[in-house]
C-alpha cells in the first residue's frame, strides 16, 4: 500500500511508502479509518501532520490525519503512529440544527439533511466550502420521521443501516468533497443476476470465520411516548408479540412535536411509529461473521466483489448466511498483506 499526503489546502506534498505497518479500513455505513506506523524521519514529521489528508491511488477512501503520536520502540527507535477517520467524518462536525420533518424517499431526505446543514445552511458560517453531492440514484425506499439536534453523521448512518445503503465522501478530480449514496450488489445464492461470491472452507478461501448470534438486547415491541404530560401524553405502540416471546422497550420521543397541531394526528402517529421502528431495528438479534479470507483465491477484492456487497458465506459447522460486507480491514506489515472482511446480517 502506498499513501499520498495532501496538505490542508488539499495539495499533494509527498508519498509514504516505507513503514513498519499500515492498516486501511473502509466501512459501508460507519466511518472508515487508517493507521500508519512509520519511522519518525524528518520528512515524515513534515508531511504527516494533523488535518492533512491521506489517500491511496488504488482506493477512493480519503482520510483526515487526526492524531500523531511519537513513540520509542524497545530498540530505541523513534516512530510515528498516525491515525484518523475518512472524509465521512465531516458529517460529525454538524448537528441537525433545527427541527426537521423528513417525509418521502430516504434518499431525498438524506440529501435534504446534507443540503440544509452543510451545503446551503441558513447560517453561513455552518457552510462547508467545496462540499457537493453527486446526482440522485433514484432509490425508492421511503421514510417519515422528525429529527432535532441529532448529530448529522448519526442520523445519516442510522438511515443507511436501516435501509441497506452505504455512503461515501470522496475527492473528485478537483479535490472537492463529494457526498454519495450507493448500494452494494447481491452476489449470494439468493439472487440469479450477478455471479456468486462464496466464502467457505469447501472453497479453500477462508482462513478463519468467527460467528456471533446474540439476543442479549433483543426487543420486539415498543411503547413510544411523544409530547404532552402525564395521562395526556401522546403514545404509540409498535410491534406485536405475546407471553415469553414479547420483549418490550420504552422510547422517549418527546422531541417529536406536532408544532401546535400543525402536524395532523395521523401524521404525528406515523412519526412516533417510525421512531419506535428505529429503536426496534437497533434491538434485533445480532448476527455477524468476521473472517480472514485468502485474498488471491477464487475471487479478487475490487474486481469480483466490493465493500457493501452481499455474499454467500458458511463455516465448518454448516452455518450459512448471505450477509453484507460492511468493513474491509487491509493490513500490510512484516508478515505481508492480509485482508479481513466483516460480514454483517444485522440490518433491519
Amino acid at each position: 500500500m502506498e499513501f499520498n499526503i495532501l496538505n490542508k489546502d488539499r495539495q499533494w506534498i509527498g508519498v509514504v511508502d516505507q513503514y513498519k505497518s499500515a492498516i486501511w479500513t473502509p466501512r459501508y455505513w460507519a466511518a472508515g479509518d487508517f493507521e500508519i506506523y512509520a519511522e519518525a524521519t524528518e520528512e515524515n514529521l513534515s508531511i504527516l501532520q494533523k488535518d492533512y489528508y491521506v489517500t491511496r491511488p488504488d482506493d477512493d477512501m480519503a482520510c483526515f490525519i487526526q492524531k500523531v503520536n511519537i513513540v520509542t520502540d524497545e530498540d530505541g527507535g523513534k516512530y510515528l503512529i498516525v491515525t484518523g477517520e475518512c472524509l465521512k467524518s465531516i458529517l460529525k462536525r454538524r448537528i441537525v440544527w433545527q427541527q426537521t420533518t423528513l417525509r418521502g424517499t430516504v434518499e431525498k431526505c438524506i440529501r435534504k439533511l446534507i443540503d440544509e446543514n452543510i451545503i446551503s445552511p441558513t447560517i453561513n458560517s455552518r457552510k462547508i466550502p467545496e462540499f457537493f453531492m453527486y446526482e440522485e440514484k433514484g432509490f425508492a425506499e421511503t421514510v417519515e420521521m422528525q429529527v432535532t439536534g441529532d448529530n448529522l453523521f448519526d442520523v445519516v448512518s442510522s438511515l443507511c443501516q436501516s435501509y441497506g445503503y452505504g455512503f461515501k465522501v470522496t475527492f473528485n478530480d478537483d479535490r472537492q468533497f463529494m457526498f454519495e449514496l450507493y448500494k452494494g450488489e447481491d452476489r449470494s445464492y439468493e439472487q440469479d443476476v450477478n455471479p456468486y461470491v462464496v466464502f467457505s472452507p469447501d472453497f479453500d478461501n477462508v482462513k478463519s470465520v468467527d460467528y456471533v448470534s446474540d439476543k442479549t438486547n433483543y426487543k420486539n415491541v415498543a411503547l413510544v411516548a411523544g409530547e404532552g404530560e402525564g395521562t395526556y401524553r401522546k403514545t404509540a405502540t409498535v410491534g406485536s408479540a405475546a407471553g415469553l416471546e414479547r420483549y418490550e422497550i420504552y422510547v422517549d420521543a418527546r422531541d417529536i412535536s406536532t408544532n401546535d397541531e400543525e402536524i395532523s394526528t395521523e401524521d404525528y402517529n406515523k412519526l412516533l411509529a417510525e421512531r419506535g421502528n428505529e429503536d426496534l431495528a437497533a434491538s434485533i438479534v445480532q448476527e455477524s461473521f468476521e473472517g480472514e479470507v485468502e485474498a488471491s483465491v477464487n475471487y479478487t477484492y475490487k474486481e469480483d466483489y466490493f465493500l457493501g456487497d452481499i455474499i454467500q458465506i458458511e463455516n465448518e459447522f454448516g452455518i450459512k448466511a448471505a450477509p453484507r460486507i460492511v468493513e474491509i480491514i487491509e493490513c500490510m506489515d512484516e508478515n505481508g498483506y492480509s485482508m479481513t472482511p466483516t460480514f454483517d446480517s444485522e440490518e433491519g
